[in-house]
């Protein structure tokens, strides 16, 4: 099987307006907007949109606060973001994730996941076809995970198995993933002329080769845009890690990896 298409977001050059730029592979369009959501030029933008086209029938749009964190993402099947189809996730004022979900045609679906200021899951929901079926709170969420715990453990000890788990790693581990990043990682000079700083979270899953999947890379974390777009460029252009297992089968899992950028 092939290498996963890596798509690297590069600095943009070529201004086709004000108030919108192209990427030179065109999977990327940025647009400079004012408070009311507007087009505008960059000097006086006070948010930005970031769209990102990843096949003919799937568009990430990402909302910015200029020199500051995601306020959302979501992904849908059309440029201009009226159906939205995919993962969903609105972020508090300081760029952690704070509410996680998935749209299946317009609808939201599935499990919802609420998160505290602190990142604590605070709450869970439950949507069929954009209908609540459920909410659970903290104390809820903690009595169902204990009980699911000890139905592990009973049937753990009744069937006599014994499951031996290895998670994803990147290769040559710590010391390997700490090589990787001096030797590629770069600071943006938007963010550097700016002096902005933080960690930024990627979330994304790692396939039973080691390849990271283009689409499901994710920020769970942000900063601000460039210093998001540098670290998501560092997840997908990571070379293949190794793979998670259990019981000596290979398994697709799912990482979250932080990446500190630090002015000395």
């Amino acid at each position: 099987m092939k290498a996963p298409i890596t798509i690297v977001l590069i600095a943009l050059y070529a201004v086709l307006s004000p108030a919108v730029s192209r990427s030179q592979d065109q999977n990327e369009k940025l647009t400079y907007l004012d408070e009311t959501g507007n087009p505008i030029k960059p000097k006086k933008a006070v948010f930005l949109q970031q769209v990102i086209q990843f096949d003919d029938t799937l568009w990430e749009l990402n909302y910015y606060v200029m020199h500051g964190p995601r306020i959302k993402s979501f992904r849908c099947r059309d440029e201009q973001g009226k159906t939205l189809n995919g993962r969903f996730v609105s972020y508090s004022a300081s760029g952690g994730a704070d509410t996680i979900g998935e749209y299946v045609n317009g609808n939201r679906n599935g499990i919802w996941n609420i998160y505290a200021t602190t990142g604590r899951l605070a709450a869970q929901q439950k949507y069929e076809n954009g209908d609540l079926l459920w909410t659970k709170d903290t104390v809820q969420l903690n009595r169902h995970v204990d009980s699911l715990m000890k139905a592990r453990k009973d049937s753990v000890h009744i069937q006599g198995v014994t499951k031996i788990e290895i998670e994803s790693e990147f290769p040559g581990g710590t010391a390997g993933w700490l090589k990787y990043l001096n030797k590629n990682l770069r600071y943006p000079d938007d963010a550097v002329n700016a002096r902005i700083q933080g960690q930024v979270v990627v979330g994304f899953i790692v396939d039973t080769l080691g390849h990271i999947p283009v689409s499901s890379a994710w920020v769970n974390r942000s900063v601000e845009f460039s210093l998001d777009k540098e670290a998501l460029r560092i997840i997908l252009n990571s070379p293949a890690w190794r793979p998670a297992s259990q019981n000596g089968r290979l398994m697709k899992s799912y990482k979250k990896q932080p990446i500190i950028f630090n002015l000395q």
